[in-house]
């Protein structure tokens, strides 16, 4: 089975399993935002930038490579969320779709905060072309240091490594 990813701009991603989108973002501080989370709340990224490291996974209901990667951000989210890790599902789901966002959330078992982003406003500053599945590491000191656009079986292993790096360089003395 193979996938890519969804939605966005055709080719604009990573060709080779494992590959790191190098873009503008990469090394930027990151943008604060505000969104409801599913139940309501009110999230703004500012509360945890400078604090932890930041997993922005952007994805859609209807996207099938989305789906396939959810099972490794639901393991990887468990193993590092008291290390130091937060990781955020942002639904770019619109307002055709964004109902069924909690349902969809549920039924896949997601154990990580899930944003919705139905007025494309996180999407905007993050993910303008609305690839999904793209995932965004912030290191603890607010800075983008990684975007991996699209999925492939596999690709977990390597956000997972890029996650490893961030936790140990945070952990590390100064």
């Amino acid at each position: 089975m193979s996938f890519t990813g969804c939605g966005g701009e055709q080719g604009a991603g990573p060709t080779n399993p494992g590959d790191v989108q190098r873009n503008s973002g990469t090394g930027a501080t990151a943008s604060d935002f505000t969104a409801r989370d599913i139940e309501g709340k009110t999230v703004r990224l500012s509360s945890y930038l400078g604090k932890q490291v930041i997993l922005l996974n952007f994805w859609q209901t209807w996207c099938e490579p989305c789906v396939a990667e959810f099972p490794h951000m639901r393991k990887m989210y468990e193993a590092h969320k008291d290390k130091g890790f937060v990781m955020f599902g942002i639904a770019m789901d619109g307002p055709e779709t964004v109902a069924n966002v909690p349902a969809f959330a549920k039924r896949n078992q997601l154990n990580f905060p899930v944003l919705l982003d139905e007025d494309s406003v996180v999407a905007a500053v993050y993910n303008p072309k609305k690839s999904a599945p793209l995932s965004i590491l912030i290191d603890k000191a607010g800075k983008i240091a990684v975007v991996r656009e699209g999925y492939n079986p596999g690709d977990e292993e390597y956000l997972e490594a890029d996650l490893l790096k961030l936790l140990d360089a945070a952990s590390a003395p100064h």
